[in-house]
């Protein structure tokens, strides 16, 4: 690496550079052609994979220099007290962190910091362990983790996102829709038979019908962490009993009059709704198990399993949601040491498969995907959700939060590859 006479007496020493995942060793010496220019040499740019050519800027500590970049994160719910970025604080604190290691800074902003007439962002940023609030070109790629449906779906939201994409690159832009998933999964030989007979805009007969033989779970197309699930079985007495919540709070109600089922839960029709049997699941004790499975995309645009869960049910509940009262447990906690790792491994490669799968079919790049698996009684699996902004409630287990450090650090990676296919784009 040759920089100039300037500044070579702060590159002197320097012995290795990094550039996001990659780094390398490295010699310097000196040019008196300018003041600006730093030449590196084909193989070193090979070796740590930088565009030609581009404007980097450099930070330089003892023997080692790192090349500077940003991840912007697009979110929701400030708040004006100690938690400034809302309820997961603490989460993008360490988040933050994680980046500084990749060479990342990190800026947290929602709509209202968009200074869309000089096209800059005035955005929050973690300095020496405190937030801070500066003025910042837009980032060449941003993480989109606006935490629900309904304020992605806030017009002040959609235009940010626009203009977040006319400067750059924005992966996971919004949440997915389950019925498009389903139909794109039932489209492949490689995952049609992971997932439960779903139907979409159920008529009322067919789930009369449906309920003679099966309990039925009806999720709305566009429900995301629970909201919105009902769950009904017909009992011997011919009533339909069903649970649901109201205001997070588990509901239990009986029906002998199938219209006031339908009258109460649906009253503007099932349009919108997907129908799903219950599928008989693995249970410790009274309670049924599922599994959380992460994957992300990593910084040679390959899927990787970075954690597997599994889920029990609260009381009362008919999801396994821990916001809803479920509770996470380590899949070794549960079964003998083999049948672990049989079932993780298991896990792993469905969840990989899916994953390339929906690559195929989704229109926009996603940097991860959190998996809901159920395994039944014979040891099949079966594919109930896909997520394509899974939640941070499964860091709330100690030992998973161990783990948050190496999850966070995907999204830089992705981001990093995302950069670099930006820049090689406008060699």
């Amino acid at each position: 690496m040759i920089v100039p006479q300037k500044f070579y007496k702060d590159f002197q020493s320097i012995q290795t550079i990094k550039y996001g995942p990659y780094e390398s060793s490295v010699e310097c010496f000196a040019h008196h052609k300018d003041r600006q220019t730093l030449y590196i040499s084909s193989k070193l740019k090979s070796e740590i994979n930088l565009a030609n050519n581009k404007k980097i800027s450099l930070n330089v500590e003892a023997y080692s220099c790192t090349i500077s970049l940003v991840l912007g994160v697009l979110i929701a719910g400030f708040h004006s007290n100690d938690l400034l970025l809302g309820a997961r604080t603490e989460l993008f604190r360490k988040m933050s962190n994680v980046g500084k290691e990749l060479g990342y800074e990190t800026i947290f902003f929602g709509h209202q910091h968009i200074l869309s007439k000089q096209n800059k962002i005035y955005a929050y940023y973690l300095h020496e362990n405190e937030w801070k609030q500066g003025t910042f070109d837009f980032p060449t790629v941003v993480y989109n983790r606006i935490p629900n449906r309904k304020t992605e779906h806030h017009p002040n939201v959609i235009r940010a996102k626009k203009l977040i994409e006319t400067n750059g690159t924005l992966f996971n832009r919004g949440f997915f829709n389950k019925w498009e998933i389903y139909e794109w999964l039932m489209r492949s030989n490689e995952s049609s038979y992971l997932l439960p007979e779903s139907i979409l805009h159920p008529s009322k007969q067919k789930i009369i019908q449906l309920l003679e033989t099966d309990s039925l779970y009806i999720k709305p197309v566009h429900g995301s962490r629970g909201e919105g699930i009902i769950k009904c079985r017909k009992l011997e007495t011919s009533e339909i009993q069903c649970q649901y919540y109201r205001q997070n709070v588990p509901q239990m109600n009986r029906y002998t009059d199938p219209n006031a089922f339908f009258n109460q839960h649906f009253p503007n029709g099932l349009k919108g709704y997907v129908v799903q049997k219950e599928i008989p699941l693995l249970r410790k004790g009274a309670s049924a198990i599922d599994f959380r499975v992460h994957v992300n995309k990593n910084h040679r645009n390959s899927w990787e399993v970075t954690l597997i869960c599994a889920k029990f049910a609260g009381k009362g509940s008919l999801t396994t949601h821990v916001q809803r009262g479920g509770s996470l447990h380590l899949v070794e906690d549960l079964f003998s040491k083999d049948k672990a790792k049989r079932m993780k491994d298991k896990l792993s490669k469905t969840a990989l498969k899916v994953s390339n799968t929906l690559e195929n079919y989704l229109r926009q790049p996603v940097g991860e995907i959190g998996f809901d698996f159920g395994i039944d009684e014979e040891g099949k699996v079966w594919m109930f959700e896909a997520n394509s902004k899974p939640g941070f409630s499964v860091y709330d287990h100690p030992k998973l939060n161990e783990k948050a450090a190496t999850v966070f650090s995907y999204p830089y990676k992705f981001a990093f590859y995302l950069h670099n296919l930006q820049m090689n784009q406008t060699d």
